[in-house]
């Protein structure tokens, strides 16, 4: 009997992967727990292993597909054993390298819906989630359709279509060579851009901003520096833990049609990765010193920069960082990343007047902005967990305490 790989599901939030490249032939033997396939997921690049072991039939996805977790995606048969009588379509041709995906023909084009896919009993294949969004976003289900004839409408066929109903009239078609200025997205900015979109969609996003006098909190990082190198990033995951820690209630995130409370402080701070945006996680803030923190958060900008970052190093956080000061930025709401229910916009240190007891004083500040989920969290506790932030990096020693 034919044993079946599947595409894992790493992750809470994974749901579905883009094949990018077999790391096995057909016809080669597999052991278990043998890297035989790299997905491209809603984080990274991975590398994912076989639960089984058998010789190489069939690949039944192609690479360039999209696929569900779960979803079956290579054939195993024993030594000797035949393939099942309904294995309708002819195994592939041994290769000798790894499945090369075919450059394809980049088009312009109206959307051209070819209908839901129906089951035997006449329902559409949808799945539960896809069902839910779709009628979150108020996309009539008989205008969905899968990417790929003959799978179940998923997820992201949702987002895509809706994207499309709100597009401009018919533009016509043109090949790759006639297409002016047209770059398809990549598999990894696509999956950035829709659950860009799906978090702006579902979480009706509040921003709260404030000025920081940076004095204490360049005196504080100057005072470290001389143990140990330390940047300020390392020294707001602690502020922001800190924070958080005194507000308990706020150590949420949402999950389905509700939250999940009590969680474990892991922050995340969003940096440029080898392949686009990507959000390392340092776990259990609360209970790390800043040194600590620091050559944990150093390893993983490292490992971000070469694409090397594993997905439990990207899962699991609560609140993120997001510091664009470093580009001359002095203030942005960023979107919130979900299923968090808050991030943190820092800008740029600036010098600037200000008015400290009757007298103007020249001062380095930087404006921070709290964005936060406001369907989960209310305006007032906001606004503390953003003071309480404020008045931590204004006096750092308090970290400490």
């Amino acid at each position: 009997m034919p044993k079946y790989l599947v595409l894992p599901k790493i992750g809470m939030n994974m749901e579905e992967g883009v094949i990018t490249e077999w790391l096995v032939n057909i016809g080669d033997y597999v052991e278990k727990e043998q890297m035989v396939v790299r997905a491209e997921t809603d984080k990274s690049i991975q590398d994912m292993f076989a639960t089984d072991s058998g010789i190489v039939h069939k690949f039944l996805v192609e690479v360039g597909d999209t696929v569900p977790c779960q979803e079956k995606i290579i054939m195993l048969l024993e030594k000797g054993e035949a393939p099942p009588a309904d294995d309708a379509v002819p195994a592939a041709k041994a290769t000798a390298g790894p499945a090369k995906e075919e450059a394809p023909v980049a088009t312009i084009s109206a959307p051209q819906p070819t209908g839901a896919p129906i089951s035997k009993d006449g329902r559409i294949r949808i799945s539960p989630l896809a069902k839910k969004v779709a009628k979150e976003m108020g996309v009539p289900l008989d205008k969905l359709y899968p990417s790929k004839e003959g799978h179940r409408i998923v997820k992201a066929d949702v987002l895509r279509i809706s994207e499309e109903l709100k597009a401009a009239p018919a533009v016509p078609t043109a090949t790759k060579g006639e297409a002016k200025g047209y770059t398809p997205l990549s598999g990894t900015r696509k999956v950035i851009a829709s659950r860009m979109r799906e978090s702006v969609a579902k979480k009706p996003r509040v921003a709260l901003t404030t000025t920081v006098n940076c004095e204490n909190l360049m005196s504080f990082r100057n005072m470290l520096k001389d143990t140990q190198k330390i940047g300020y990033n390392e020294i707001m995951l602690k502020a922001c833990a800190a924070a958080l820690r005194t507000f308990k209630d706020l150590n949420i995130i949402t999950h389905e049609d509700g939250i999940i409370t009590e969680c474990d402080m892991n922050m995340g701070i969003a940096v440029e990765g080898a392949n686009g945006l990507v959000v390392p996680v340092i776990k259990d803030v609360d209970r790390k010193g800043i040194f600590e923190i620091s050559t944990e958060f150093l390893s993983l900008v490292d490992k971000a920069r070469n694409g090397n970052l594993s997905m439990d190093e990207m899962s699991g956080g609560i609140f993120t960082i997001s510091n664009l000061g470093s580009y001359g930025v002095e203030s942005f709401d960023p979107i919130i990343n979900a299923p968090e229910c808050f991030i943190l916009g820092v800008g740029a240190m600036i010098k600037t007047p200000v008015v400290i007891g009757d007298e103007i004083k020249v001062q380095t500040c930087m404006k921070i902005s709290l964005s936060f989920d406001h369907a989960i969290v209310d305006g007032a506790p906001a606004s503390k967990l953003l003071q309480k932030i404020k008045t931590l990096l204004e006096n750092p020693i308090m970290m400490l305490a």
